[in-house]
């Protein structure tokens, strides 16, 4: 027989036979059936009209409206207010109309939206940009929406949206997003600290079935008069605030309700209905039964946690995370910093990690050290999470830690300083310092640690990084308890960790690690070519940059086999290559820089007018083979790679014109008879011109030479030149000095 809290949980899903239940985000994971009750007894705000001694079932705080009219189009409300969980399915908005006769329900909505359309100025209407609504999509499935709300491929369990296009414009929903706690204080929409032009953009993307914009609304003075009354009768009041004190007369104890009466019947009567699933009139009945009973402090943050629905994004002992099938939408910015980079910390253990100060910095204001998550930490306001900070503190007792205080006469500071240094334990090639960084890895600043972190916890964690954070990439330092630097105190592990912490507790004054600024590491070309394999510019992490003799350079796209960049000068800088766990890309030094279009070089074309073919290589696996490449005497490569039908050698040598000036020549080889159709594409832009026989200018720093004739059509708002192979080909390469005109402008 199935538990009453597995009944609850299928009841959340999506059902088109009936009402939908209302839907409790976050609930699935609540655990213990006496959580899910209380739970569901705060969300349906049941202590709004009944007394409650019960400080867990606090019904939480309903939108203000006392500024609704400048939110919600009338029209919507009206829909809304008659039938609730038909307009939005899944609220928790019960129908407070529910036993009228069908006249008198419509007639009362009217009334009442007339009344509440006079709280607040209608804001002006305006239609979403293209541009806006893509903008806004991209931020909507990054920055956290989606731990709450659907994606584009609805997901069960979601909060609902309900019809955005037909209660807000751009303007009211911007001001929402921008300030969700004024309107719903309850924090269950929390602010997500978005700025002015992101809100606007989630806005439009949400708004983005809007075709045409809202008409002016007129007021009928009576039909107000007459809502006003039927708010105030009706007891919209016990849960909605609308600017001016009203008086809600105390209605029967929830701790003398009759289980099978009212609310939580599926009678339809003079109080608000619920279309409540069995499994949830099970839940609350058995909340009510534990309204005199006590909740211990682990049960009231899991409430908490529940109830904010923390726990979709945070994991808590066996409670939460984030699900297989939201995993997707959580990125973040160093995919070398592991799933720590996009998936929020786990809450196992913060009140023992974190100082209390800090944790409620977190909790009431959204604050974060983890700027490489993308999912933003929301702010949720003071009254629903500030108790939260003492509950962890009270439920995660601190772990005592082994070591020994380093004396102020062994300079404990200094040696701090260079154990996080590059000379120690090189703690600056992964973490920022003061915001600055000695890599491309940004992992969290060492100048905030002391403030945010329990000094006990601080010791644990390094000696075991993995034991108290699994995701963490930390290196442990004292393997089976042995420093890796014998020679600094003695290879003593405590006193080690005593004088990093000593040295980090003095926060943004500590002095700079050594290594913190780095010399650059330019590579440079003399004699030979040099060949540095690793990520460039437009390339992903199977570029091939090759510096030529003379000062000619490129970068080979080995995924999409064509030629990515040229330029001329200086090789690269590669800092970001060789420092900091070789995440970062290749800083070319030279110009100008000519850039060649993204996607395949290569491609047969059904007609001449055909679009030239784009891969997702997010998605798609490219149709190309690289085969690696033999050297020259001078260190050249000849690259070879496959594409579909034919093997290919491709082979760039430097040359000087008349005028001693240099240039690329490239030599194509194609082991077998090119299809029909087959074409190279050499090049794209707005600006590409014939200059003769098979020579033209793309841009204003490129002439390209061709040995076949080449086809130059348009492309939408550019030019596209493209050659047909038909054998082995020779191109040459001229780069010309670069002009303020030409700067940055790509072929």
């Amino acid at each position: 027989m199935k538990s009453s809290v597995v009944i609850l949980l299928a009841a959340m899903l999506p059902s088109f036979a009936a009402a939908q239940p209302p839907i409790i985000a976050g609930i699935e994971k609540a655990g213990a059936e006496k959580v899910a009750g209380a739970v569901l007894m705060s969300e349906l705000a049941c202590a709004a009209c009944h007394a409650s001694t019960q400080t867990v079932f606090a019904a939480k705080t309903a939108p203000d409206l006392s500024m609704i009219g400048s939110r919600a189009h009338p029209a919507h409300l009206q829909r809304f207010i008659a039938s609730p969980s038909n307009v939005k399915p899944g609220t928790t908005m019960p129908d407070v109309l529910a036993h009228l006769p069908e006249k008198d329900r419509n007639d009362a909505a009217e009334a009442l939206m007339h009344f509440l359309a006079t709280l607040g100025k209608q804001a002006p209407s305006a239609l979403p940009t293209a541009e806006a609504i893509e903008r806004g999509k991209k931020l909507y499935h990054s920055v956290g929406c989606v731990a709450c709300h659907s994606p584009e491929k609805p997901l069960p369990g979601s909060v609902p949206h309900g019809p955005l296009a037909e209660k807000y414009t751009l303007a009211s929903l911007t001001a929402f997003l921008q300030d969700p706690l004024s309107a719903r204080p309850g924090g269950r929409m929390p602010d997500c600290q978005l700025e002015n032009g992101e809100a606007a953009d989630i806005a439009s993307y949400l708004l983005r079935d809007q075709k045409t914009p809202f008409t002016p609304f007129q007021v009928d003075a009576a039909l107000a008069s007459r809502g006003q009354k039927l708010f105030v009768e009706h007891r919209c009041n016990a849960c909605h605030a609308t600017g001016a004190k009203t008086l809600t007369p105390p209605i029967i104890a929830l701790n003398k309700l009759r289980a099978e009466e009212g609310c939580l019947s599926a009678k339809k009567g003079a109080w608000p209905h619920y279309p409540l699933s069995e499994g949830q009139r099970t839940a609350l009945r058995s909340a009510l039964a534990d309204e005199a009973k006590s909740f211990s402090p682990a049960e009231v943050a899991q409430i908490t946690l529940t109830r904010l629905n923390c726990i979709t994004c945070h994991v808590r002992g066996e409670i939460g995370g984030v699900s297989t099938e939201r995993s997707d939408y959580f990125s973040g910015r160093d995919e070398t910093l592991g799933e720590q980079t996009r998936i929020p910390p786990a809450l196992t253990g913060v009140g023992a990690k974190l100082k209390e100060k800090w944790l409620r910095e977190v909790l009431v204001n959204g604050a974060s050290a983890r700027p490489y998550i993308h999912t933003r930490m929301p702010k949720f306001g003071a009254a629903q999470t500030e108790h939260l900070a003492a509950l962890f503190k009270q439920l995660d007792l601190p772990h005592s830690a082994a070591f020994t205080r380093v004396g102020d006469d062994k300079k404990p500071r200094e040696i701090g300083r260079e154990l996080a240094g590059v000379k120690g334990f090189n703690c600056i090639a992964c973490h920022t310092f003061r915001g600055r960084s000695a890599s491309p890895i940004r992992a969290l600043d060492l100048t905030t640690m002391a403030e945010r972190v329990e000094e006990n916890w601080f010791h644990n964690f390094l000696a075991h990084p993995q034991k108290f954070v699994p995701l963490t990439v930390m290196p442990g330092f004292w393997p089976d308890g042995k420093s890796l630097l014998p020679a600094i105190l003695g290879g003593n592990p405590g006193m080690q960790r005593d004088a990093l912490w000593q040295y980090l507790a003095q926060g943004p004054e500590a002095r700079e690690p050594a290594g913190l600024i780095l010399e650059p590491l330019v590579v440079k070309v003399q004699n030979e070519a040099v060949i540095v394999r690793r990520a460039f510019p437009g390339i992903g992490k199977r570029g091939i940059g090759i510096g030529y003799p003379g000062g000619i350079n490129l970068a080979f796209d080995a995924e999409l086999m064509r030629l990515a960049t040229l330029w001329s000068g200086d090789f690269i800088e590669a800092s970001s290559l060789w420092r900091g766990q070789g995440s970062g890309q290749a800083r070319i030094l030279g110009k100008p820089v000519v850039e060649f279009p993204p996607g395949p070089a290569f491609a047969v074309l059904a007609t001449a007018d055909a679009t030239w073919p784009v891969l997702d290589m997010t998605t798609e696996r490219s149709p190309f083979s690289f085969k690696g490449y033999s050297l020259d005497a001078q260190q050249r490569p000849t690259l070879k790679y496959a594409l579909p039908g034919v093997e290919v050698t491709d082979f760039f040598m430097e040359r000087r014109d008349d005028s001693g000036s240099l240039y690329l020549q490239r030599t194509l080889t194609f082991s077998s008879p090119s299809p029909a159709g087959f074409h190279l594409r050499v090049a794209s832009g707005t600006m590409i011109e014939a200059q003769g026989a098979n020579t033209f200018a793309v841009g204003t720093n490129l002439v390209i030479k061709m040995s076949a004739q080449a086809v130059l059509r348009d492309a939408g708002d550019a030019k596209e030149l493209l050659l047909p192979v038909r054998g082995d080909l020779k191109l040459e390469y001229h780069l010309k000095p670069a002009s303020t005109e030409g700067k940055g402008r790509k072929p």
